[in-house]
């Protein structure tokens, strides 16, 4: 995966998903990143619930249970739009 950018999400009663042992990979990870010269992941503790981590390696705790709402695709689509959108020096030409 690594030096690609990774978004993990989970809630604070999605105890399936262990938030604390994400955060604890995600943090292992990124010396891996780091090795290869990226941004790896910009914390050392797990945010409080609805505070994204918005690096290259992202984490996004919110409250509520196992699901998938809409507070989660808005997390998701600015993690996109932040690491994955083309620089504005970029320049496209029509075909």
């Amino acid at each position: 995966m690594a030096p690609r950018p990774v978004l993990f999400s989970c809630a604070v009663e999605d105890t399936w998903s262990n938030p604390a042992g994400q955060f604890a990979m995600l943090q292992a990870a990124s010396k891996v990143y780091q090795f290869l010269g990226v941004e790896g992941l910009q914390a050392t503790q797990m945010p409080e619930p609805g505070k994204p981590i918005k690096s290259r390696i992202g984490f996004f705790y919110r409250n509520g249970k196992h699901s998938t709402i809409a507070e989660d695709w808005h997390a998701f689509l600015e993690f996109a739009d932040q690491q994955l959108k083309a620089p504005a020096s970029v320049q496209y030409r029509e075909r």
